[in-house]
């Protein structure tokens, strides 16, 4: 870099180019305005589908903790991701200001010389005093502004630099605010410095760098090549900024005693050219991909004080740096003008889409969840099936056991039937609503009334106790017989009948009355009488589909209640997963054709 250009001769070549600057944006701002449109509708969508999802998912649903959660992350992620809509909305309205000059943006870390190079652009001055302000034409003054101020303790104030015409040096937070001035065709912003003890100064430096056209990155001589410039000079570079690499305060103090004066003379002297190079050799070979031409080391100090020796000037290294800056306007400012608003866009699109990957995780992570819900409903629906139903079937059991006794009692039995039948119903409820409580980890005041209209509406029907009956002849008791007295009665008539023929006559008739007497008579009997006899029941029929009923009540309403209050839940959430889905892989579609959009329209 052997070409030196004087300050006076830079800010010329600037002017110059005052009204080329001027270039329109308008197809930055076609698209920044298809993205404000595709962001809104992304995060519309987005909330309603999740609003939609957690409204129909009961607070005891196994998925509302996780949809929750999923809801905290998003919120999470939008808030990450406002923050950075809004950092570039505030640097876009910053750089709609200046369009109609080359955006320079001075960063680096704290102390390493910002503030006195844009002094010494600004007045040819590091520290300016009024005599050197008054020295300059006034159309040769610089038009000062500040555009925030994260109002750090010790930092400058709302508008110092504004209102004193200069950047205050020398304190140790001296810049806390996106300050600058403008020349024509130049636009010089002087930023807070990185790593400083009042971080939100160097998030406000990062909210700005973007936008600059040209950035100059400051690192001091004494400290050059730290890890943490590395680290931020890298992170530029991957966003293809346009940026040069200052070595500033590339000088020494030279103390030499004044006999005349009798005292101690102090004059600044340029540090070697071989130790110059060394520190650039050594910063170039630690980024490994810096051009040599640009890492210059600077001392502004040396410049002022040598203003006029253009010898001078070449070894304050400004030269050089005037020189470099004047090229780079020249060959390459109008095109930087128009590159950088699509670079930086295209830089955005790219991190949207970064920042669309949590969200896939996300639903992702909830679309797992609800698979394996639904794999293992079916099982666990089944394990506590089972598990109800042998609970009813033992206290069916202990109640006809008991029952048992009266069984020969059917009115007292069928009464103590129906008592049962209620305590069962009730104990059906309660073995139900446990075993969707351990299906769905807790019952609801919703899941109770379902369960107890499901089973109420198809009440269970039993059969009354019946005794099996049959008719048998028993005795009724004995009825004497008359056939004796009817036979002496007879004999005796036959014998008084038979005497009147005579003894033989007598005889005969005796025996023949006694004869006629006993058939007249009747024989000695056993009365009978018809009576109902118990000779079996239908207890056993009855216990037996008790069960079954029972049984069967148990399970048609707690795989009708999972699949009403569970297994529909998880088809419906599982389809909110596939809109979410549906609507992120909507989203990045967007932003690649707007990415790409961008890429088109950068100039090579």
């Amino acid at each position: 870099m052997s070409e030196v250009m004087l300050r006076e001769d830079l800010l010329a070549s600037f002017r110059t180019l005052k009204g080329q600057f001027a270039t329109s944006l308008a197809e930055a701002n076609e698209l920044d305005r298809q993205f404000v449109i595709l962001n809104q509708q992304f995060r519309t969508n987005m909330a309603t589908h999740l609003g939609d999802a957690q409204k129909k998912l009961p607070k005891d649903n196994p998925l509302s903790s996780q949809l929750d959660a999923f809801l905290s992350a998003i919120a999470d992620t939008d808030t990450a991701w406002n923050k950075k809509i809004i950092g570039r909305d505030k640097g876009i309205k910053f750089r709609k200001g200046f369009n109609d000059s080359l955006l320079v943006f001075i960063y680096g870390k704290v102390k390493s010389g910002k503030s006195s190079l844009g002094n010494y652009m600004a007045w040819g001055n590091t520290d300016p005093n009024l005599s050197v302000k008054a020295a300059l034409s006034p159309d040769s003054h610089p038009s000062y502004f500040t555009h925030e101020n994260t109002c750090a303790s010790n930092g400058d104030s709302q508008d110092e630099a504004l209102n004193r015409k200069e950047f205050r040096v020398g304190a140790t937070e001296a810049t806390s605010s996106i300050q600058g001035f403008r020349l024509p065709g130049l636009t010089w912003v002087d930023s807070p410095g990185l790593h400083s003890v009042n971080e939100e100064n160097g998030r406000l430096a990062k909210d700005y760098v973007e936008h600059a056209d040209l950035i100059l990155y400051t690192m001091r001589s004494d400290a050059p090549g730290r890890a943490s410039d590395l680290h931020e000079i890298r992170s530029l570079n991957t966003q293809d900024k346009e940026m040069l690499i200052l070595v500033t305060g590339s000088d020494i103090n030279d103390e030499d005693w004044d006999d005349e004066l009798d005292e101690m003379k102090v004059t600044v002297q340029m540090k070697s050219a071989e130790q110059r190079k060394m520190q650039r050799d050594f910063i170039g070979k630690e980024l490994g991909f810096v051009d040599s031409k640009k890492l210059l080391s600077i001392s502004a100090r040396y410049a002022q004080e040598h203003a006029d020796n253009l010898e001078k000037m070449a070894d304050s290294g400004m030269g050089q740096l005037f020189s470099t800056l004047h090229h780079i306007s020249q060959d390459r400012g109008l095109r930087l003008k128009k590159n950088v608003p699509m670079q930086n866009f295209y830089n955005f699109m790219k991190e949207c889409q970064a920042e669309l990957k949590p969200y896939k995780q996300l639903i992702a992570d909830l679309e797992t969840t609800i698979s394996k819900l639904m794999a293992d409903v079916p099982k666990a629906v089944t394990c506590e099936i089972r598990a109800a139903q042998a609970k009813m079937r033992r206290e069916i059991e202990i109640d006809f056991d008991e029952l048992a006794g009266r069984r020969n009692e059917e009115y007292l039995m069928n009464v103590a039937l129906r008592k049962a039948h209620r305590n069962w119903d009730s104990l059906l409820q309660v073995v139900i609503g446990q075993a969707l409580s351990n299906v769905f980890a807790q019952i609801t005041e919703d899941f109770k009334d379902a369960v107890s209209k499901t089973w109420h509406t198809a009440a269970l029907k039993l059969p009354d106790f019946n005794l099996d009956k049959a008719m048998e002849q028993i005795p009724g008791g004995v009825r004497k017989g008359n056939r004796g007295l009817t036979g002496v009665l007879g004999t005796i008539v036959g014998t008084a009948a038979g005497a009147l023929l005579g003894p033989l006559g007598a005889a005969a008739g005796g025996a023949l009355g006694g004869a006629l007497g006993g058939a007249v008579g009747r024989s000695a009997e056993v009365s009978m009488r018809e009576v109902e006899v118990i000779t079996g029941d239908n207890l056993e029929q009855l216990r037996a589909q008790t069960h079954v009923a029972y049984a069967q009540a148990i399970e048609t309403t707690v795989r009708q209640q999972a699949d009403v209050s569970l297994t529909r839940q998880l088809d419906a959430a599982l389809q909110t997963t596939r809109t979410l889905t549906e609507e992120v892989t909507r989203t990045q579609q967007g932003f690649e054709e707007l990415k790409q959009t961008a890429q088109q329209k950068i100039q090579k």
